[in-house]
């Protein structure tokens, strides 16, 4: 029986372990600063499986200095990363697989068909928040090992599983693993992009707030008034125009072909005024910008600033009033590899080998991928079980994916790392 036989073999035989370890991670609700659950279960199945397992709380204080640090406004204390490695014979390369474990909230629960926390297993798919984004990738990585393992499959480069916190934050989880001195010759993210799709880099962004000043007073007197609103809704015009301008003025060829808006820059969130009847002093929007490999998110956001500040000079009010322009909280750089780049022809490659079928290489949005590439000097690349409703009600990962995505793991560690004699 040859190699690839024998994976497809291994992995087959412990779909219903799978299962039933995906089930149990959805069914451990896994919001910011509660991800110790989870840890512990992943902790549980790599000790089972004889890897070198290394969990700890990554520190915060030397987080927050690292230049690439997002502030979140939280403690990892009781937020522990995990990390086992299984190690190789010597002489070949390492690979990692990166998996997060931390979900985004659920909103209303009475709006789900099930309960977020369900785990059901139906019509091929697990339900629940987490299933897609992404404790099914995260089992698709221990889902490999466990083939190679049992199908005394043995590796000459170490093969290194990551389950990280924080990475929907801004990826201070990611980061703390590659202070801590993991870093490989290859990363392979297992998102949620679809078995048909490998992404080989990721959008910069920066989140930002504008102060928008206007003269408070009783509603009776509006009209002797500024409302800061109304100038709110005139900046959001502003904005809106800005954007058009970015998406007609910028290009890369791992995004123009497949994304609608390539570059997004919106407000998403307004606030102004405490009471019906009083026009406010102030009006606060925040949103987003992004940009495109290639291009520095600070000097993006400083030509954004230049732009609504120019802006201002043209309204009467808002010239001798403008605008305070702050920078806040979640922040990229983006980040990109080479289509020729080893590891993606790697990648490529198993793909075809497990599923006969070519992936599309594109550029993905805002992610981990950045860090090992700019910081970790580690090339990176996103591939990963696809599912649907992901950040929102209802939400699936289509577990054959899961299965699928563990085969191609499995052949890409072989062809990666080498298969020992």
């Amino acid at each position: 029986m040859d190699w690839s036989t024998k994976i497809d073999t291994a992995v087959e035989a412990h779909r219903h372990q799978a299962l039933d370890l995906l089930q149990r991670l959805v069914q451990t609700p896994s919001l910011a600063g509660s991800e110790a659950g989870c840890q512990e279960i992943i902790a549980s199945y790599m000790r089972e499986l004889g890897l070198d397992v290394d969990v700890w709380e990554p520190p915060d204080a030397e987080l927050a200095a690292h230049p690439a640090f997002v502030p979140v406004g939280m403690s990892y204390q009781g937020r522990p990363n995990v990390v086992g490695i299984w190690r190789g014979t010597g002489g070949g390369r390492s690979l990692i697989l990166n998996g997060h474990v931390d979900v985004v909230p659920t909103g209303a629960e009475e709006t789900w068909q099930r309960s977020p926390w369900s785990g059901i297993f139906e019509d091929g798919k697990v339900f629940g928040r987490g299933s897609a984004d992404m404790k099914g990738g995260l089992v698709s990585n221990l889902l490999a090992v466990t083939a190679l393992q049992n199908a005394k499959l043995h590796l000459n480069g170490d093969l290194v599983l990551e389950s990280v916190v924080d990475e929907e934050s801004g990826g201070n989880g990611t980061l703390a693993c590659i202070q801590r001195g993991y870093q490989g010759d290859g990363c392979i993210f297992t998102e949620p992009s679809g078995l048909t799709n490998v992404a080989i880099s990721n959008r910069g962004a920066q989140f930002f707030r504008l102060i928008v000043p206007g003269q408070e007073g009783g509603v009776e007197y509006k009209h002797d008034l500024v409302n800061p609103i109304n100038k709110a809704m005139e900046l959001i015009q502003a904005v809106d125009a800005y954007s058009i301008y970015r998406e007609s003025s910028v290009s890369h060829p791992l995004y123009d072909p497949y994304y609608n808006t390539k570059v997004p820059l919106a407000v998403c969130k307004i606030n102004g005024g405490e009471w019906p009847s009083t026009v406010p002093s102030r009006c606060l929007l925040e949103g987003t910008i992004e940009c495109l490999p290639g291009e520095d998110i600070h000097e993006v956001k400083e030509a954004l600033k230049s732009y609504l500040l120019e802006w201002c000079q043209k309204d009467a009010w808002l010239k001798d009033h403008p605008i305070q322009v702050e920078w806040f909280g979640l922040w990229f750089d983006a980040a990109e590899l080479k289509p020729e780049d080893p590891l993606v022809k790697g990648l490529v490659s198993a793909i075809e080998q497990v599923t006969g079928n070519s992936p599309i290489v594109a550029g993905a949005g805002g992610c981990d991928l950045r860090l090992p590439i700019l910081y970790g000097n580690t090339p990176a690349v996103l591939f990963g079980p696809a599912g649907g409703m992901i950040h929102s009600t209802d939400e699936y990962v289509e577990f054959e994916q899961v299965v699928a995505c563990a085969k191609i793991l499995a052949v890409m560690a072989i062809h990666w790392c080498g298969l020992a004699e």
